[in-house]
């Protein structure tokens, strides 16, 4: 389960971090990401797209944009759940099939990504990776 998180952990990251203009600094850009809040943007943002398609809006490219970055947060947000539970919960056990199915599911996180990547509202999404709540 970690690995699998981590995977799309470094994913969002590195790919975030090939948008800064000076390649010295992306590993520091990298390291400036931070689980927890990462996890509430992704939970947040699939809530929201979520709602968005109760409505049933046509499909658009716009449309094909969310719909993959819905898989990706859903994808992230649970993986962040699974992994923590994985990492601290020593009580918890996964069978195979429940491995292998998240496993999947991160897999075509990044297809989804892949498919998505150079589009306006993703790169948008990956700036809101840096965000932190404010009080």
């Amino acid at each position: 389960m970690s690995s699998a998180y981590y995977a799309l952990f470094h994913l969002l990251t590195s790919e975030t971090a090939k948008n800064w203009k000076r390649p010295a600094e992306r590993a520091t850009l990298e390291r400036m990401f931070n689980h927890d809040p990462m996890g509430k943007v992704c939970t947040a943002k699939r809530d929201e797209l979520r709602e968005f398609f109760k409505s049933k809006p046509p499909e658009n490219k716009e449309t094909e944009c969310k719909r993959h970055l819905k898989v990706i947060t859903e994808a992230f947000a649970d993986m962040l759940q699974k992994r923590h539970t994985a990492d601290y919960d020593k009580t918890q056990k996964w069978t195979r099939v429940e491995v292998w199915e998240r496993i999947d599911a991160v897999k075509e996180a990044f297809t989804s990504w892949k498919a998505i990547r150079d589009h306006h509202e993703a790169q948008n999404f990956l700036v809101t990776l840096l965000l932190k709540e404010r009080r």
